[in-house]
Formats: structure tokens, sequence, C-alpha cells
């Protein structure tokens, strides 16, 4: 009995480190790559080790008999799981195919398949096997390590405006880390910072009260030193939806305000500093809110990537075209991408499940005293981010927090725990 309990507190333990790691670690490895020719010998070594975590997790969590939540892996109906399988099933069969067949292909067949299995399906399905009772240690675990990883990205403020990067982008990024995902990664601190300072259970202590509003200013200066739509338009309405849950919940609405006041004064700093260096961050702002997304950028604007993509799924309804749009690659919208690779009715499943994902995220957010609220609001900033930028076979974070949501409990058990 008591190795079953140590065995059982050893996996739980691995678990919960493997949801941060898998989730925000990236950051802090990007963080120390000064050369994109080089991410590779940093970034191979971290994806292997949550890929072997994640399949000891798998292996362990299926020989616990007595943790109800893991005996059954999706907390939906049979006929969900039934959709995720043939969808994930009518998805790999089509990365198989293009890999053999498809010369269109811009990546490297291996790419492919790493990022599909090992990155994004293996690791994401332990994040069914969530810990239910340890939502905490998963929150905070979690704001440390965004914590971490966005102090080690402050330096590419100062090159960026030491190397005129500001001036001739308008955006901030680094070598292993492209603006959407620094956009991401602070729009998630500043979630994450905001919900534990509204939270009624936060801590009192100044100090800890300090450090969780620095995050929530730095956070909120990467977001937009990043200004890249997608992560700004996901963060507004994850914003919007944690103070109508807090407006329901009776939550004193003279913090929430005074919360947001700082905020904006922090951000007109941000503007200023932006002015101040020399530049065209306001410029690409506007462009964002104006829909023109790569006025500063080389590549083909959504537009026209979203109606070739269109067009292709029009011509090839039943099985689909490919993984990708031919000499552009991806369409940089999920469900789109869902019908151009598997066709109507793999498209048509994807798009239930991901509806089904954000109702459900969405009840969550909104149920009285449920400690795993913070969940659904990052799966509605990476369901949403990744209707701007993501595709299905490396979109790892957007697959994890989907298959989190999908495997929680119903919203009334949730409450209990």
């Amino acid at each position: 009995m008591k190795l079953k309990l140590s065995y059982h507190l050893w996996n739980t333990e691995i678990k919960i480190g493997l949801f941060s790691t898998a989730l925000f670690g990236y950051g802090i490895i990007a963080s120390s790559i000064n050369d994109a020719s080089t991410s590779r010998m940093i970034t191979i070594p971290y994806r292997s080790i949550v890929l072997i975590a994640s399949i000891l997790v798998i292996l362990f969590s299926r020989n616990i008999s007595n943790v109800n939540h893991d005996k059954k892996l999706l907390a939906g109906t049979k006929i969900l799981s039934t959709f995720i399988i043939i969808f994930i099933f009518s998805y790999s069969f089509r990365l198989f195919f293009d890999i053999g067949y498809n010369n269109l292909l811009i990546k490297e067949s291996s790419e492919y398949l790493l990022c599909w299995f090992g990155i994004c399906l293996i690791p994401g399905i332990t994040f069914l096997f969530l810990d239910l009772k340890s939502s905490k240690k998963y929150l905070y675990l979690s704001w440390i390590f965004l914590a971490i990883a966005s102090i080690l990205a402050l330096p590419l403020i100062v090159q960026g405006q030491v190397s005129k990067v500001f001036a001739e982008q308008g955006r901030l990024a680094g070598e292993a880390l492209n603006p959407i995902s620094l956009g991401h990664q602070g729009g998630s601190l500043l979630l994450i910072s905001l919900y534990i300072l509204l939270n009624r259970e936060s801590s009192k202590n100044r100090i800890t009260k300090i450090s969780y509003i620095f995050s929530l200013m730095l956070g909120l200066s990467l977001l937009f030193f990043a200004a890249s739509r997608g992560p700004i338009i996901a963060i507004i309405v994850c914003v919007c939806l944690l103070l109508l849950s807090l407006q329901y919940q009776g939550i004193n609405t003279f913090k929430i305000f005074g919360i947001i006041i700082i905020a904006i004064i922090f951000v007109n700093i941000a503007f200023s500093f932006a002015l101040d260096s020399g530049s065209s961050f306001l410029e690409r702002f506007t462009s964002l809110l104006s829909g023109d997304d790569f006025g500063y950028s080389q590549f083909v604007q959504r537009p026209e990537l979203y109606q070739k993509a269109s067009e292709l799924i029009a011509e090839y309804p039943i099985f689909g075209y490919g993984l990708e749009i031919p000499n552009l690659g991806y369409p940089h919208n999920l469900i789109l991408e869902a019908f151009l690779a598997t066709g109507l009715l793999g498209g048509s499943l994807f798009l239930m499940i991901y509806i089904y994902a954000a109702i459900k995220a969405i009840g969550i957010i909104m149920a009285k005293n449920n400690s795993w609220s913070w969940l659904g609001l990052l799966y509605i900033q990476y369901a949403i981010g990744s209707m701007f930028s993501g595709n299905l076979y490396a979109s790892s974070t957007f697959w994890y927090f989907l298959f989190a949501i999908l495997g929680l409990k119903k919203v009334d058990k949730l409450m209990k725990n």
C-alpha cells in the first residue's frame, strides 16, 4: 500500500513538472540562444526530455488503478472521443501520405514527423492525466516558468533599441523566439499574474503582491513590444472573460479598475519608450488594428493565404488537398488547415472539437469557486491565437491546452476540488 502511494505521488510530481516544462520551458531555453544556427543543439535535448517524461507519464498513469480521473481519458462523451481519434488518425494519414508523395512540402520530412508526433501528440496526451487536486501547484509553477522566461527576454528590448530592430521591424523578437511566440509568452504571464492578483485566496504579503504586479507589467510590455495581432486580440478577449467572471462572483470592481489603470499608465510609458527609440512600433500597432498584419513583413498576407486555402478546399472537398498550400506553407489558421488536410469530414470533426473545448473552457472560467478557471483562460488565448498563426503539426501549446480542457471533469465536479 505504501509502495503504491509513493508510486502515485512520484507520478504526480512528474506530471506537475512536465506541465510547466512542456508549456513554458521553451521560452527559458530560447532566451539563451544568440545564434539561430546553433539552436538545435540546445532545443533538441529539451524536446527529448519532454518526450521521454511524457512517455513515462502515459505508461505510469495507465497502471494506477485507484485514480478515478485517469480511468477515463476524455471527460466528455464517447462520441467526442471517437471524433478526436478519427481526426488524429485522418490527419496522421495525410501527413504520412504527403511526406511520401507530395514534393511541394516546404520542410524536410523529419520535421513534420518530429513536430506532430514527438512535440505535439505524445506530450499532449499527458495533459489528459492532470492531477485535479493540484491546480494551485500547476498554476504557481507555470507563473514561475513564465516569469523566468520573460525576465530572460528583457535584454531583447535593450538589444532591439541598440541594433535598431524596432526602427526596421517595429516589433520585438529573438534568434529562437519569434514575435508571435514572445507575444503569447508575455500575454500568458499577464493573464496568470492578473488572475492571481484578483483571486480571493491570493497572498496578502506586500512583497508577493509587488512581484505579481511586476510580472503583470513585464508580460504586458513583452506583449505590446512583440506587436503581433493574434496574441493582442487573444489577451483582450481573455481579460474581458476574466473580468466578467469576477464580476459574476462579486469581486471588488474598484480593485479591478485600479489594476487596469496601472496597466494603462504602463502602456503609455511603453509607447513613449518606443517613440524615443525611434522605432516604428506605433505604426506597426496601427497596422494591426487596420488588419495589415504583414505591412512590415516579407511573408504573404493572411487574406491571400485564406483565399488560396479556401479555393483548394472547394476543389478537393472529399479527402482534402494536403498539409500545405503549394509553395506558401500552412494557411495560418487551424480550422482552414484541418479542412485543407483532411477534407470536409475531418475538418468538420476538428471544428466540433474546437467549439466544444471553447464552450467547456468558458464554462470553467465562469463557474464559481473553480480552481481551474485560469486553465480555461489560457486555452482561449491559444485557441484564438492559433486562428491567426498556428498550424496543426507544430502548435504544441494549443494541443496541450486542448487535451487538458478535454480531460478535465465536468464543471460542477471541478468546483468540489
